[in-house]
C-alpha cells in the first residue's frame, strides 16, 4: 500500500512513474493506477526471496526500454537493483523498513550457516541497501537499525522522511458506538502485540463485560491467535474477519471507542498514523518509531510493550474517561494532518532524486 500512495503522490508532482510488482501465475489483478505497472512472477518459498530473481529479469527488460533516471527499491526485491542501475545509468535509491539489518554481509554471515539460513532475507536487504546512493527511512528508530547493520560510516547517506497516510482517513466522521468496541488492524504477528492483546481484553472484559474487540488482518498466526481466543474465553468478545479492504476498515474506525495497536516493535506504525488521522482515539506502546509519531498523554496513550495488565489498564482509563480521549484524538487527528503527507513524502524525495542525479552529471 505504501509503494502505491508513494507512487501516486510522485505522479501528482509531475514524475513518470512506474512499478514492479509480482503475482502469482494465473492471478489476475488489473487494478487502476494513474501510474504505470509492470509485472513479474512471485515465487514462494519460506527460506529465501526468490523473487531477486524475478525482479532482476523483469527490471533488466524495463530498463532497457524506459532508460530511468532513479530507481527506488524497498525491499531484498531490489538486490540487483544497483547493478542494473550501473548498468544502465540510473542512480539507485532504497527505502528500508527493516526492524532488524544483519551486522555482517553475506559472505561473512555464510561463516554461521545455521543462523544465515534462518535469515537469508535480512542479508539480501542489507546487500541491496548498502549498494544504493541513498537510503531512505521512514522514522530515526528505522535509521538506527540501518546504522546499526551497515555502521556509522553509512550516516550521511540515509535520509529521514516520514512516511504518509491515505487522505481519505482525514475525511472520516465519527460516530462512536454505544457499545465499548476496540479495534486492531495489522498483520497477525507476534511482533504486533496481539498475544498481551488478548490477555488485556480478558482483564478488561471482568470489568466491562460487553466489551468487542475486532481484530482485521491475516498472517502467519491467525490460526494460533484464534485458538488462543477460544481458549481465553473470548469467543463472544472477539471477532476476526481476515483482512479487508480500507473502506472496511474505515467504517469501524469510524464507530470504534478506541483502536489500540500494541506492537512490540515498529519501523513506522502507519496503522498508528491512520488511525490518528481519522480521530480514533489511539492506544500503543513505547516501541520503536511509535513515540515519534504518537505523544503519549498528548495525541494518544502509550504503554511499555509485553505488558498485558498496563494495557488493559490503559483500555479502562480511555473508556472510562471518552472525553479525555476525544480531545487527545482531536489533537491527534490534527498531528497526522500536518505530519503525514505521501505529497509532502514525494517532494522531499524528488529533491533527492535531482541532487543526485546532478552529483552524478557533474561528476
Amino acid at each position: 500500500m505504501a509503494v502505491h500512495q508513494l507512487a501516486c503522490a510522485l505522479h501528482r508532482q509531475g514524475c513518470e512513474v512506474h512499478v514492479l510488482y509480482s503475482k502469482e501465475p494465473g492471478e489476475k489483478l488489473a487494478p487502476e493506477v494513474p501510474y504505470q505497472i509492470h509485472w513479474t512472477r512471485r515465487f514462494n518459498v519460506a527460506t529465501v526471496n526468490l523473487d531477486i530473481f524475478s525482479f532482476a529479469w523483469s527490471l533488466n527488460r524495463l530498463m532497457r526500454r524506459e532508460r530511468f533516471d532513479v530507481v527506488h527499491g524497498n525491499a531484498e526485491e531490489s538486490f540487483f537493483a544497483s547493478w542494473l542501475c550501473r548498468k544502465f545509468n540510473a542512480i539507485a535509491f532504497f527505502t528500508s523498513h527493516a526492524p532488524y539489518v544483519p551486522p555482517t554481509g553475506i559472505l561473512r554471515g555464510m561463516l554461521h550457516p545455521i543462523s544465515f539460513l534462518k535469515q537469508v532475507n535480512p542479508y539480501l536487504l542489507r546487500s541491496a541497501a548498502s549498494r544504493a546512493k541513498k537510503i531512505i527511512t521512514f522514522s530515526q528508530f528505522s535509521r538506527d537499525r540501518v546504522l546499526a547493520g551497515l555502521g556509522n560510516r553509512w550516516q550521511d547517506r540515509i535520509e529521514v522522511i516520514s512516511a504518509g497516510i491515505d487522505p481519505s482517513w482525514f475525511a472520516i466522521e465519527r460516530q462512536p458506538s454505544e457499545r465499548p468496541a476496540l479495534v486492531f488492524w495489522g498483520r497477525m504477528e507476534e511482533e504486533k502485540g496481539i498475544p498481551e492483546l488478548l490477555q488485556a481484553l480478558q482483564i478488561v472484559g471482568k470489568k466491562i463485560p460487553n466489551v468487542l474487540l475486532t481484530l482485521v488482518g491475516e498472517g502467519n498466526r491467525l490460526e494460533e491467535f484464534k485458538q488462543k481466543v477460544r481458549k481465553l474465553g473470548l469467543i463472544p468478545k472477539v471477532v476476526m474477519p481476515g483482512w479487508r479492504s480500507m473502506e472496511y476498515i474505515q467504517g469501524l474506525a469510524a464507530t470504534a471507542r478506541l483502536g489500540v495497536f500494541p506492537s512490540r516493535i515498529e519501523s513506522f506504525g502507519l496503522s498508528v498514523a491512520e488511525a490518528m488521522g481519522a480521530g480514533l482515539p489511539v492506544i500503543a506502546t513505547h516501541a520503536g518509531a511509535l513515540p515519534e509519531i504518537m505523544q503519549d498523554g498528548v495525541t494518544g496513550t502509550l504503554v511499555s510493550p509485553q505488558d498485558a495488565e498496563a494495557l488493559a489498564e490503559a483500555i479502562l482509563n480511555a473508556l472510562q474517561d471518552a472525553e479525555k480521549s476525544r480531545l487527545m484524538a482531536e489533537k491527534g487527528r490534527e498531528t497526522a494532518r500536518q505530519n503525514f503527507s505521501w505529497d509532502k513524502t514525494a517532494q522531499h524525495l524528488i529533491v533527492l532524486y535531482q541532487k543526485e542525479l546532478q552529483v552524478a552529471k557533474n561528476s
